[in-house]
């Protein structure tokens, strides 16, 4: 059996899941909270879905129990169950060093902020590609040299400039259809598409 390149053990890709996201799947034992995969749950059959909240750094895991999907069940027994699990679930999160919250369909997740990554931005050569590399960046991450894409700037409506992301090197279309006001905030939605953590951009 060959052995799986460091490519393919990385968990960093284009459309990756948001590192707290990730991290929150992995504070959760498989065997005691398997991962919600549309299967058909009976009785007291139990699975979480770990997903975004709309808020950065903070992943939202809701509960499923049987019949009751993301919502607690009616008093009685069912509920009393799924009042433990969600209980649970905080329980083994906090001891991961989350901070947690209860909501109406399960667990607020916001893990333990991780050290930057670092990304590097550098500046098309005029002098070797000619001018078509004025307000192109190409944007990699040292740390995981399998993922560099590129930056470009262009004009809107106006004086205004906007940086377009591009996932890879190669990539025909930017990811986002609108491009950002700022070159580091572009860098930032980047790296996030990358399902990198936090980063320092360091232009050369």
């Amino acid at each position: 059996m060959s052995t799986p390149t460091a490519r393919h053990r990385c968990p960093y890709r284009p459309g990756a899941p948001a590192w707290y996201v990730r991290a929150t799947r992995h504070a959760l034992p498989p065997s005691r909270f398997p991962a919600f995969k549309r299967q058909q749950l009976t009785g007291e059959q139990v699975a979480v879905s770990v997903g975004h909240t709309g808020e950065d750094g903070t992943a939202h895991v809701t509960l499923l129990i049987g019949r009751h999907l993301g919502k607690p069940p009616r008093p009685g027994a069912a509920r009393d169950t799924w009042l433990r699990v969600r209980a649970d679930i905080a329980a083994h999160l906090q001891k991961a060093g989350f901070a947690t919250a209860p909501t109406k369909g399960g667990v607020r997740a916001t893990p333990p902020r991780p050290e930057p990554v670092a990304v590097h931005l550098e500046h098309g050569d005029v002098f070797r590609d000619g001018l078509d590399a004025l307000g192109r960046y190409r944007i990699w991450c040292p740390e995981h040299p399998h993922l560099a894409g590129r930056l470009r700037n262009a004009h809107g409506l106006g004086p205004q400039v906007f940086t377009y992301v591009y996932a890879t090197q190669k990539a025909r279309h930017p990811i986002w259809p609108t491009g950002f006001r700022t070159l580091h905030a572009a860098a930032d939605a980047w790296a996030a598409h990358m399902g990198l953590p936090p980063v320092t951009v360091t232009e050369t």
